[in-house]
C-alpha cells in the first residue's frame, strides 16, 4: 500500500519537475497551453496507471523502481539541457525524454497488467 502512495507521489512530483522545466524552457506559463505539454506529462500518467492496476508485490515493486529511475532520469536530463548544457537544441529534450519514459512505462504497464491477470485468474 505505501509503495503504491509512493509511486503516486514520485509521478506527481516528475510531472511537476516536468511542468516546471518547460515553463523555464519555453520562457513563461504560455509554454505549458501547447501540445508538448501533454506528451511531456503523458509517462508519469502511465506509471501512475502501472501502480493503480498493481494486484501483485512484484508489480508493485517494479513499478514503483520504474518511476523512481523515470522521474531522476528525466530530472536528471531536464537539469542537465536546461541549465548546464543550454544549447539551441537544449528543448529537444521535451521530445525524446518522455519517450525514453513512455517505452518504460509501456513495458512496466504491460507488466502489471498480466501479473494482475494471472492474480485474479488464480484467486
Amino acid at each position: 500500500m505505501y509503495l503504491r502512495i509512493a509511486s503516486y507521489s514520485i509521478a506527481t512530483l516528475g510531472a511537476a519537475v516536468t511542468i516546471a522545466a518547460m515553463i523555464h524552457g519555453g520562457g513563461g506559463l504560455r509554454s505549458v497551453l501547447n501540445g508538448f505539454m501533454i506528451w511531456a506529462l503523458l509517462p508519469y500518467g502511465a506509471l501512475a496507471a502501472a501502480a493503480a492496476i498493481s494486484r501483485t508485490r512484484g508489480s508493485l515493486i517494479a513499478a514503483f523502481v520504474v518511476c523512481l529511475l523515470a522521474v531522476l532520469f528525466g530530472s536528471f536530463i531536464y537539469l542537465d539541457a536546461l541549465f548546464i548544457h543550454t544549447s539551441s537544441t537544449s528543448a529537444l529534450v521535451f521530445i525524446f525524454i518522455p519517450l525514453y519514459q513512455l517505452l518504460a512505462a509501456v513495458v512496466v504497464l504491460v507488466f502489471a497488467a498480466e501479473r494482475r491477470r494471472h492474480a485474479t485468474r488464480n484467486i
